[in-house]
Order: C-alpha cells, then sequence, then structure tokens
C-alpha cells in the first residue's frame, strides 16, 4: 500500500477497503493534527476530532471522485470539524456564560514543519491564535498545509483572491504581534524573512 497513491487510497477506501483507509489515515494523521492544532485546538480535542475527520472521510469516500484534490477533500472534512467544533463551543459559551471555552490552557505548539525556528515556533503559535478564524485558516492551510488558492478557496468557501487577501493580512498581523512581544534581539531580519515565506 506504501507505493499507492493517495488518491488510489482514497478511491479503494470507497470500494470498502480498510487497508486503504488505514494507509490514508497513516499518511494524513499528523498533517490533520497540525492543521487542528493552528486552528486553536488543544492536543486532546485534536486527537479526539481526527477520529471524526478520517470517520467522514471513510463514511464519504464512496462519492469521491478522481479529481486530483485529494488534500483538499481531506482538509475541507477537517475544517468542517473544526467549525462543528467552534459551534459547539460558542453554543456552550452562549449556554453558561461561566463555562466560557479557555482554549489556550492547554494548548501547546504544534511540531515544527522545518521551516520556523525552534525559539520563534512558540511565539508564532500563540500568535496564530490571535488572528480572526478566517485569517488564520487562510493562513495556515496555504503556508503550513502547502495547498493553492484555489484549494483553501475551495475549503473556506470564498475565492482565491479572498484567500490573498485574508493570508497577507494574517501576515501584516503576524509581524506586528510578534514584533509588539519580541524581547530586544529577538526579531532579527531573518524571522522576518520566515513570515513571507
Amino acid at each position: 500500500m506504501a507505493t499507492i497513491g493517495s488518491e488510489d487510497l482514497l478511491l479503494l477506501a470507497g470500494h470498502g477497503s480498510r487497508e486503504a483507509m488505514g494507509e490514508f489515515y497513516r499518511r494524513y494523521r499528523t498533517r490533520v493534527i497540525s492543521f487542528l492544532l493552528h486552528m486553536g485546538v488543544g492536543f486532546e480535542q485534536a486527537d479526539d476530532m481526527v477520529q471524526d475527520v478520517f470517520l467522514r472521510i471513510w463514511k464519504g469516500a464512496g462519492r469521491y471522485r478522481r479529481s486530483g484534490q485529494c488534500e483538499s477533500y481531506l482538509f475541507a472534512a477537517a475544517a468542517n470539524a473544526w467549525r462543528d467544533h467552534r459551534r459547539r463551543a460558542k453554543l456552550r459559551s452562549a449556554a453558561s456564560v461561566e463555562e466560557q471555552p479557555e482554549l489556550s490552557d492547554d494548548l501547546q505548539p504544534p511540531p515544527d514543519g522545518g521551516s520556523v525556528r525552534a525559539e520563534f515556533r512558540e511565539d508564532l503559535y500563540r500568535a496564530l491564535l490571535e488572528l480572526s478564524d478566517n485569517e488564520r485558516m487562510a493562513f495556515v492551510l496555504s503556508e503550513v498545509q502547502g495547498l493553492s488558492y484555489k484549494e483553501a478557496a475551495r475549503i473556506m468557501r470564498c475565492r482565491a483572491g479572498t484567500v490573498g487577501s485574508r493570508k497577507a493580512r494574517a501576515i501584516a498581523r503576524l509581524r506586528r504581534l510578534l514584533v509588539k512581544h519580541a524581547p530586544e534581539g529577538y526579531m532579527r531580519e531573518g524571522a522576518n524573512d520566515e513570515m513571507s515565506k
């Protein structure tokens, strides 16, 4: 199964192959968790939610058609699970003012994908949580997950240009937040360059 492409795995899963679905899960579990963590979900909740994401994919795999958009399909399911999570959190907070969800209590920065220096990673992660949901999703889908604006637009249910402008606003705001909170000399020129990649 290791030599089969991800889209073929999804198609095989759609025909009932548990082995193919298991391999698809192994390939993408870490990326889905990374997406959820970057969107502000705690580790324990992300681990639970990833099960829901792959269950949704398993149930809907029979409807998937070869399109070359396997990752878009995956992250659309992850984004929908995240939206459901946010909706439930808002309903809970509206029902009880005392039960305000505190997203930052159990959050830890996700593992570094190798592009951001280790000492910069935690500050960047905390700054991501200060972005609006739309800015954060545009940044995470295009920068962290490497999706095109077109793929991110499908997931975010907007135009590709809107993804680009939301990402640009996110980068500008991240720069301001990181420079504002950084100790003297921390934000070197290279750190700023990392933000524009």
